[in-house]
C-alpha cells in the first residue's frame, strides 16, 4: 500500500494550515546541558550529513499533469495544516509573520510564498524537502522545532513533491522576515545540533504488517503530516518528546491537548470510531466539540480531509494502547469542597446566563458543558476560556474574557468539572490561574 497523503480523489482545493508545535520548558536545565554539548554540536553543525537526499526530480510536467499535482498538493497542505502558522492575522496566505510564543522567547513564522527575495522562491525541490523533513534550510541551517519537521520527517516523497508544486504555485508575497527575540543561549542556532542528536528521530514511516491498510493509513497521517504528537505528546525539560508516553496529552498555548490513547479515564476509551470520525469532520459528538487551538485544526485541516482519511485516523487512534495522563495533584478534601461551593455561586453569577445552570448551553449561542470531554481532561480547559475568552467558534458567538480574581476562576473550574465533567478530585488553584494568566502577556 502507498501511504502518500493524497487519496485518489483529493478533497480540497486550497490550504489553510499549521498548528503550532511548541517546545518549551525550564531554560536553565536546557542551557546547562547544551553548554556541555557545544563542542560536539559545532562539529555536527559543520560535518553531519542530512539523512536522506531525495532523488533528483525532473521539472514538473506542464498542463493537466501539473494541475493535478498542484491540486494534490493543496490536499497535502490541508492535512499538514500549513497556512495558519505561516499566515499572520490579516496577512496574506503563507506570507509568515505569525508570532509563536514559547518559554524561550518569541518566534515569527517565515514567508513560504515563492517570492525570490523574502520567501522560498529560490529553493529547489530537494532543498524544500530537506527543510520540511530534516529541519535544515538554505542559508539558515538548522530550523527550530517550532517547525514540525520532527513529524514531517515521516512524509513520503510523493507528498513532498505535491506540496512543493502547490506552494510554488501560490502568488509570491514580499514580506521580510520578522526577527526572533529568543533569550541566550537559545538564540544560538548551531546549538540545535545537540538537541537534534538527543531528540530528532528522522526515520521514515514504516507500515505495520500486523494491522490493516486502513489503520496503517491512519498511522501515516497521525505520525506524519497531521503531526498530532506535536501538541498531544508530553515533552521533557528540554522540549523533546517523552517517547514513553506518545499522545498521552500535553499543554499547548495554555490549554490541555487531551490524551488520544484509549485510556478510559483520561483518554478516548469512551469514544467509538464513529465519535472520533465525527469530531475530526466537524460534526456533533456525544462528547462535545473542539475549542481553543483544536478548533483551528478542525476548521482549517481535518474537516477538509476525505471521509476515508478521517476514518483511517479514527481507526488508528482507536487501537492505541491506553496510557493514563499524569495527574497534576489534588486539593485537600475540605479545601476542595469549599472551592466547589464558592464555584457554584460564581458560576451562577457569571456563566449560567449562557451555559445554563445544568450546563446544557444554548443552541447557536453557547455550547453545552455537561459531559464535554475537555472538562474531564484538565482544569486548564476551563481556566483558559474564562481568563482569555474564545473567538466565535463552530457558529457560536464569541466568549469574552472575564475580569475575575485568580481564586474565583479556580473555584469556577473546580465546580464545573465536578458538577458537569464527572471529576471527583478538585485540582485548580489560584496559583495555577496566575501562572496561566502570566503566559498570556
Amino acid at each position: 500500500m502507498t501511504h502518500g497523503i493524497v487519496p485518489k480523489l483529493p478533497g480540497s482545493k486550497e490550504v489553510m494550515a499549521s498548528t503550532i508545535a511548541q517546545a518549551s520548558r525550564r531554560w536553565r536545565v536546557f542551557s546547562a546541558i547544551l553548554v556541555v554539548c557545544v563542542a560536539s554540536a559545532t562539529a555536527v553543525w559543520v560535518f553531519s550529513p542530512v539523512r536522506r537526499q531525495a532523488a533528483a526530480t525532473p521539472a514538473p510536467a506542464l498542463g493537466v499533469e501539473l494541475s493535478n499535482e498542484i491540486q494534490r498538493g493543496a490536499y497535502v497542505a490541508r492535512a499538514a495544516d500549513c497556512a495558519p502558522c505561516h499566515t499572520a492575522p490579516d496577512g496574506k496566505p503563507f506570507s509568515g509573520g505569525r508570532i509563536l510564543k514559547t518559554d524561550f522567547g518569541d518566534m515569527a513564522s517565515p514567508n513560504i510564498t515563492p517570492d525570490t527575495e523574502t520567501g522560498i522562491g529560490g529553493w529547489t525541490r530537494n532543498e524544500f524537502a530537506t527543510a520540511v523533513r530534516e529541519g535544515v534550510a538554505p542559508h539558515l541551517g538548522f530550523l527550530y522545532p517550532t517547525m514540525s519537521y520532527t513529524s514531517y520527517s515521516k512524509m513520503s516523497d510523493s507528498d513532498i513533491d505535491a506540496l512543493y508544486a502547490y506552494i510554488m504555485s501560490q502568488p509570491p508575497v514580499r514580506a521580510p522576515r520578522t526577527e526572533m527575540s529568543l533569550s541566550f543561549p537559545f538564540n544560538l542556532r548551531m546549538l540545535l545540533a545537540g538537541w537534534r542528536k538527543l531528540y530528532f528521530d528522522n526515520s521514515e514511516f514504516k507500515a505495520d504488517p500486523a494491522v490493516s491498510d486502513v489503520v496503517n493509513r491512519g498511522a501515516y497521517l497521525v505520525q506524519g503530516a497531521a503531526h498530532c504528537a506535536e501538541c498531544h505528546t508530553p515533552r521533557d525539560a528540554l522540549g523533546g518528546f517523552d517517547r514513553s508516553r506518545p499522545l498521552a496529552g500535553a499543554t499547548i498555548d495554555g490549554f490541555w491537548a487531551p490524551n488520544l490513547t484509549t485510556d478510559p479515564k483520561t483518554g478516548l476509551g469512551g469514544w467509538s470510531e464513529d465519535d472520533i470520525y465525527a469530531y475530526l469532520s466537524g460534526k456533533d459528538t456525544p462528547h462535545g466539540g473542539p475549542f481553543g487551538p483544536m478548533h483551528e485544526v478542525v476548521a482549517e485541516s481535518t474537516s477538509h480531509l476525505t471521509e476515508g482519511d478521517n476514518r483511517a485516523i479514527a481507526a488508528y487512534l482507536h487501537q492505541l494502547k491506553p496510557i493514563e495522563s499524569v495527574s497534576t495533584g489534588v486539593l485537600d478534601r475540605s479545601l476542595a469542597q469549599a472551592s466547589v461551593t464558592r464555584g457554584y455561586a460564581a458560576y451562577k453569577a457569571n456563566c449560567a446566563a449562557c451555559h445554563r445552570m445544568g450546563g446544557d448551553g444554548v443552541p447557536g449561542l453557547a455550547p453545552p458543558l455537561a459531559g464535554h470531554h475537555a472538562l474531564s481532561a484538565s482544569s486548564q480547559n476551563v481556566i483558559m476560556p474564562v481568563i482569555a475568552g474564545l473567538s466565535g467558534q463552530t457558529g457560536r458567538l464569541s466568549m469574552p474574557a472575564f475580569e475575575l480574581d485568580d481564586q474565583t476562576v479556580a473555584d469556577i473550574a473546580n465546580y464545573v468539572r465536578s458538577a458537569m465533567g464527572g471529576v471527583t478530585d478538585a485540582t485548580a488553584t489560584a496559583d495555577q490561574v496566575a501562572s496561566a494568566r502570566a503566559k498570556l502577556h
